[in-house]
């Protein structure tokens, strides 16, 4: 099977993930709505959409998967209300200003598979004036982890196994956001809010969200476990979260601290995200109960060639 079908069988048997779109889609597109899917994959929203009334569905998608969405709409009778557009969202222009934009896009921590841009960019260019969006708006989940299994991945190049001389890029893997399934034994502290984005109206450049965790136990912290709680219409949520029962089957992330921090029940911890809405990159940091602000970043696990150095002196 190909990447790109395992990658989307993959989504649609996330138990509870179709049905929560469904009803987000029922209770926000009206008959003769056109919508634009964005980053539409085989087409499985914008199919929703036409089936819960739109007219027609701009659906826009870059990846190989498009071919399968178009020869799906064919089989179904529906090429002449979904229209397939292979393209970047970006460099796409629509014969008409659409009702509604839909997108899946949110990634294990919300806003890391490029929903932000993508929907700024298309609610700027695309959508009517009173148009909606769907997700309207998202919530990046924090918690306090002793997993030693996630703790792990981000030590994994000064493993027994890996040569000595390879050991400095246990570097790269502290600075790195490592997919991982938590069981809820290893959530340490009360889960709370990082950040909120409201994904219809103008959002900024640059986020920084701060928040504090306390503690629920005597535990060595050995990252951040983080996930999303996204908003797809009013009172219909989608979460990937590790304790919420009806939850999808989603990786979470984990975000590790250079150096673990001892916590007794009830100590806190602040911990603070930075990030610009287009940009991959990101940073964390974690202040313990001593003061001592431990500061992380993606940057500092990309691999720069030379020709990247060169423009960064340029």
């Amino acid at each position: 099977m190909s990447a790109i079908l395992e990658e989307h069988i993959e989504y649609l048997s996330l138990s509870g993930r179709s049905a929560a779109y469904e009803r987000a889609i029922a209770r926000t597109i009206r008959a003769g709505d056109v919508v634009a899917d964005l980053g539409c994959g085989v087409g499985v929203l914008g199919l929703a959409c036409l089936r819960a009334g739109a007219a027609r569905v701009y659906g826009i998608d870059k990846s190989d998967a498009i071919a399968i969405a178009r020869e799906t709409m064919a089989r179904e009778g529906l090429s002449e209300r979904y229209i397939c557009i292979r393209s970047s969202t970006f460099d796409t222009t629509l014969p008409e200003p659409v009702d509604a934009i839909i997108c899946d896009h949110l990634g294990w921590f919300g806003f890391d598979y490029g929903i932000i841009p993508m929907l700024r960019d298309a609610r700027q260019r695309l959508l009517k004036s009173d148009g909606v969006i769907l997700p309207r708006s998202l919530r990046m989940m924090i918690a306090s982890t002793s997993s030693l299994p996630a703790r792990a991945r981000a030590e994994a190049w000064r493993h027994a196994l890996v040569p000595a001389e390879y050991h400095w890029l246990e570097e790269y893997g502290l600075n790195t956001k490592h997919p991982h399934f938590f069981a809820a034994e290893e959530i340490a502290s009360a889960p709370a809010i990082l950040g909120a984005v409201d994904l219809a109206a103008d959002t900024p450049d640059e986020y920084h969200f701060s928040t504090r965790l306390t503690a629920a136990m005597q535990h060595t912290m050995q990252g951040i476990a983080g996930w999303f709680a996204g908003e797809l219409a009013q009172d219909v949520w989608l979460t990937n979260s590790p304790i919420e029962h009806g939850a999808i089957a989603r990786n979470q992330v984990f975000l590790p601290v250079r150096e673990p921090i001892a916590l007794q029940a009830g100590e806190e911890v602040e911990v603070s995200l930075r990030f610009r809405f287009d940009s991959e990159l990101f940073g964390w940091s974690v202040r313990g109960p001593d003061g001592r602000r431990q500061k992380m970043s993606t940057f500092k696990s990309t691999i720069l060639s030379d020709a990247d150095l060169g423009r960064c002196k340029s």
